[in-house]
């Protein structure tokens, strides 16, 4: 029997890229509708701002544990949960990225992307990878809420793509620092990636171990490119110097670009305190 001679339209599957192309026009569109009915289009954009746009009932801030936010959906609209104890930079992503959930139930994405990933022989792979893809999708939404690419360049451009932007946007945008540097990664008209590096080992001094990197621009190409050759700096280092004072660092590191390694210009400065210190770095690519 022909697709479609049972009277059901049968939807095209989507790849990751064009699911996320879509999730991402639905919150620009919703960032557009809040511009024009708040008269304005300076940032900060706030969770609670969207709610009244999509019928979100409330947002409630409690003591959640371990987890970030949850979504609870009623009759008479849904009603998100953020966890009161963690920072608002993290409040704020939290309670976006379920918003993103919204937007994915909205525009049915869950029965249009197929193999969002890669095929295995493992049963269980494919269930995960669509989980994580939903995620990742969710996460895009929250990002372009809250930092809506337009806006968040034309902020970047004033202020220079530079590690001491970071703070400054964060600022802002009230949004978290990683999250900040991410999307200068993201967005930056000058091809930058941002990692991250946290304190390992048991041995003192401790190195300091590679944990992300994103960019440059939001393909990220092969795994093994543009990755730093050591993933583990030891002591003592310039990363060191930046994880044990909260002045800027600048340095060079070698990366994986294209298959052969090239030597980089580093941006990294120290965020946080005790457990929660980090290590973020803006890497150039045309420097």
């Amino acid at each position: 029997m022909p697709d479609g001679a049972s009277g059901c339209e049968i939807e095209p599957a989507l790849d990751f890229e064009q699911a996320t192309g879509l999730i991402v026009e639905r919150a620009r569109q919703i960032v557009t509708q809040l511009i024009e009915t708040r008269g304005y289009d300076g940032p900060p954009f706030l969770p609670h701002e969207f709610a009244r746009l999509l019928g979100i009932k409330k947002i409630v801030k409690t003591d959640l544990g371990k987890t970030s936010a949850v979504l609870l959906r009623f009759n008479d609209g849904p009603v998100i949960k953020v966890n009161q104890n963690h920072n608002l930079g993290r409040q704020n992503f939290s309670c976006a990225h379920e918003i993103g959930h919204i937007l994915f139930s909205e525009l049915k994405l869950e029965r249009r992307i197929e193999d969002v990933e890669f095929r295995t022989f493992n049963p269980q792979a494919h269930t995960i990878a669509r989980g994580k893809a939903k995620e990742r999708l969710c996460h895009a939404a929250a990002t372009e809420l809250l930092m809506p690419e337009l806006v968040f360049r034309k902020y970047l451009s004033g202020f220079g793509v530079s590690i001491n932007s970071i703070d400054q946007l964060a600022s802002i945008f009230k949004v978290s620092l990683q999250t900040t540097a991410i999307r200068i990664a993201e967005v930056s008209p000058e091809p930058c990636l941002a990692l991250l590096w946290k304190l390992w080992g048991r041995s003192k001094p401790k190195g300091l171990r590679f944990m992300w990197r994103v960019g440059p621009g939001r393909k990220s190409r092969g795994k093994a490119n543009y990755m730093p050759v050591h993933t583990l700096v030891r002591y003592p280092s310039k990363l060191h110097r930046a994880y044990e004072h909260d002045s800027p660092v600048k340095s060079f590191k070698r990366f994986k670009v294209d298959n052969v390694k090239k030597r980089l210009p580093l941006e990294s400065k120290g965020f946080g305190r005790g457990d929660t210190r980090r290590v973020i770095s803006l890497a150039f690519l045309g420097r």
